[in-house]
C-alpha cells in the first residue's frame, strides 16, 4: 500500500471515529433528555403534558443527525491546531441547536412566540453537542495515538528483522570466504612446502638418513592435517553441497559418517519443492542454519554413545521448517543443570532469534531425538561477493 493509500485510509477511519463516538455519545443524551423531559414536564407541567415522547425524540434525532453531518461536512477530522478543531466543533454544535428548536417549534413541542425556553433549548442543545464532539474528539485522538504506537512498533520489529537477515547474510559470505581461503590460498601454500621438503629430502637422503627420515614424517603429518584438518574446518565453517540446497548438504553431511552407522534421510514433498536451488525458495543463511542443527545432533550422538542408526527427518510445516534428528545410541539423561555456553543451547538461541526453538528429549527404547523449527521468511537478497 502506497503512502498515499495509507494516509487517505487514515483519515476515513479517523472520521469515522470521530462521527461514531459523537453519534453514540450525542444519541445517548438525546434519548435521556427526551424521556426525562416528558416526565417532568408531564408532572410539573400540566398543560403540556399533550407533548408527545416521539416529537421530543424526533427533534432531538435530527439535530444529532445535524451534528454528525456537520462535523463531516466541515472536516473536523482533518483540523489542523486547536483553534481550527475548537471552531468547526462550535459551528457544528451551533448547528445542532439551532436546527433542533427549528424542529421543536414545527412539531409542536414549544410555541414559537415562546422566546424563552427556545433560547434554553438552543443553549442546551449547543452545549451537549459540544459535549459530545468532544468525546468524539477524544476517541479520535485515542485512535491516532494506538496507531502510531502499532506502526512505530511494527517499524521497529521490521528493522530487526532486516538487521537479523543482514547479519546471517554477512556470517555466510564471512564463512564462504574463510572456507574458500582454507580450501584455496592454505592448501595450495601447504602443497608448495610439501614439494619443497620434498626438494630437500631428496637432497640428504644419501648424506642424512635420520633427516631423511624425520622430513618423511613431517611430510606424513602435513598431509594429514591437509587432508583432514583443513578440509574439516572448510566444511564446518561452509558446507559441502550447500549452494546446491539444504537435502543434498544433509545428504554429503550423513555421508561422511562411519559405515558403521546406518542412516536415514526423510523429506517432505513440499520442503522438496521449496529447496529447489533454481526456484526462489530457502535462502543460503537459512540452509546454513539448518545444516548446523543436523551438524549438532549427530556430533551429540557421537559423543554420546556410537548409534547404530541416525534419522533426519526434514519438512514444511505452514511457514516453519521442522528438523528431527533421531540416534538409538546410550538413553538419554538431561543435564542437571543446562549449559548455556553448549552448542544446543547457542542454537536455540539462534533459533529463537527466526520465530522458532529446539529441544532434546529422549527416545524410546533408547537415543535422543532432537527436534527443532524455524520460520522461514522473504529474506534480502545475498550480497555479492
Amino acid at each position: 500500500m502506497t503512502s498515499a493509500a495509507v494516509r487517505r485510509h487514515d483519515l476515513v477511519a479517523d472520521r469515522l471515529i470521530l462521527l461514531r463516538g459523537t453519534g453514540l455519545v450525542a444519541v445517548g443524551y438525546a434519548v435521556g433528555a427526551s424521556v426525562q423531559s416528558a416526565w417532568i414536564y408531564s408532572t410539573l407541567v400540566p398543560e403540556w403534558a399533550q407533548v408527545d415522547l416521539w416529537r421530543r425524540l424526533t427533534a432531538n434525532g435530527v439535530g444529532v443527525l445535524a451534528l454528525v453531518v456537520g462535523l463531516g461536512v466541515l472536516g473536523a477530522h482533518r483540523a489542523q491546531g486547536a483553534l481550527a478543531l475548537t471552531t468547526r466543533m462550535l459551528a457544528a454544535a451551533l448547528l445542532m441547536g439551532v436546527l433542533r428548536v427549528a424542529v421543536q417549534v414545527a412539531l409542536g413541542v414549544h410555541p414559537p412566540d415562546d422566546t424563552q425556553s427556545l433560547l434554553a433549548e438552543a443553549v442546551v442543545g449547543a452545549f451537549i453537542a459540544f459535549v459530545s464532539a468532544g468525546i468524539g474528539v477524544w476517541a479520535l485522538f485515542s485512535r491516532r495515538r494506538m496507531r502510531v504506537a502499532t506502526r512505530a512498533a511494527e517499524r521497529q520489529a521490521v528493522s530487526v528483522e532486516l538487521a537479523l537477515r543482514e547479519l546471517e547474510m554477512e556470517e555466510v559470505r564471512v564463512r564462504r570466504q574463510v572456507a574458500e581461503g582454507l580450501h584455496g590460498t592454505v592448501q595450495q601454500r601447504l602443497l608448495l612446502v610439501d614439494a619443497r621438503l620434498a626438494k630437500v629430502q631428496e637432497r640428504v637422503a644419501d648424506a642424512a638418513p635420520d633427516v631423511a627420515q624425520d622430513i618423511v614424517w613431517a611430510r606424513a603429518e602435513l598431509a594429514e592435517s591437509r587432508e583432514r584438518d583443513v578440509r574439516q574446518m572448510s566444511r564446518l565453517l561452509y558446507p559441502e553441497r550447500l549452494e546446491m540446497g539444504l537435502v543434498p548438504a544433509v545428504r554429503a553431511l550423513l555421508g561422511r559418517l562411519p559405515t558403521s552407522i546406518a542412516t536415514r534421510l526423510q523429506v517432505g514433498d513440499e520442503l522438496r519443492t521449496l529447496d529447489d536451488p533454481s526456484q526462489v525458495g530457502l535462502t543460503v543463511a537459512e540452509r546454513l542454519l539448518a545444516v548446523r542443527v543436523v551438524e549438532e545432533a549427530v556430533s551429540n550422538a557421537l559423543k554420546n554413545g556410537p548409534p547404530a542408526l541416525v534419522e533426519v527427518r526434514l519438512d514444511l510445516v505452514g511457514d516453519e521448517l521442522q528438523i528431527v534428528v533421531s540416534n538409538d545410541g546410550n538413553p538419554y539423561v538431561p543435564p542437571a543443570a543446562p549449559d548455556p555456553e553448549s552448542g544446543t543451547a547457542r542454537l536455540d538461541r539462534r533459533l529463537r532469534l527466526v520465530g522458532g526453538g529446539l529441544r532434546v528429549v529422549g527416545r524410546l527404547p533408547t537415543g535422543a531425538r532432537l527436534v527443532a523449527t524455524m520460520r522461514l521468511g522473504v529474506a534480502p537478497d545475498e550480497p555479492t561477493r
